[in-house]
């Protein structure tokens, strides 16, 4: 006859655990952080992951679709709207490769590195307001636990980031 292994007998969760689980105030901090965005970024037309996607772009010049799916953690079913969104707004562009007619390069025009220029100060103020409730000790431990929990727990996201090296870009490109 198999062990039965020990059970654990939980309590019903109630709403008062919601409150404090992790998922819960990671995915209510995500709302906050959005909120502070939006509310720097007031005129500007840009969310979050549009920004991120202008700032990958602008640093890494040609790099493809999928690429930059890897690059921000994006999921691969948005990126196309995302990137026809930045297209139409004339802060990209999609260029096809004449040596690989299956992909599109992709760069960022004048205007959208003016649109980073111009808001460096609000994405400082973003971050400094997402974590201004925290002394600056606090800061940087949240910070490191943060990005440790992000980074242990990667490859189990539904977009988990793939960093690609630079070497490998530019072989991917010739």
């Amino acid at each position: 006859m198999p062990k039965k292994k020990n059970l654990i007998v939980l309590d019903p969760m109630r709403l008062s655990d919601v409150y404090l689980a992790p998922g819960h105030l990671i995915r209510r901090s995500q709302q906050i952080a959005v909120a502070i965005f939006y509310e720097e970024f007031k005129g500007h037309e840009v969310t979050p992951v549009q920004y991120a996607a202008l700032i990958a772009i602008r640093d890494r010049p040609g790099m493809d679709q999928r690429t930059l799916v890897n690059q921000i953690a994006i999921d691969r079913s948005t990126i196309g709207s995302l990137l026809k969104t930045l297209e139409e707004r004339n802060l990209i562009l999609r260029v096809t490769p004449k040596n690989n007619q299956r992909i599109k390069q992709l760069f960022i025009t004048e205007s959208g590195d003016r649109l980073l220029q111009s808001t460096r100060e609000h994405i400082h103020r973003v971050q400094e307001r997402i974590l201004a409730p925290l002394g600056a000790k606090d800061q940087k431990l949240f910070m490191e636990f943060l990005s440790r929990l992000v980074h242990i727990n990667n490859k189990i996201s539904r977009a988990p980031l793939k960093l690609a090296s630079a070497s490998s870009e530019s072989k991917a490109r010739a």
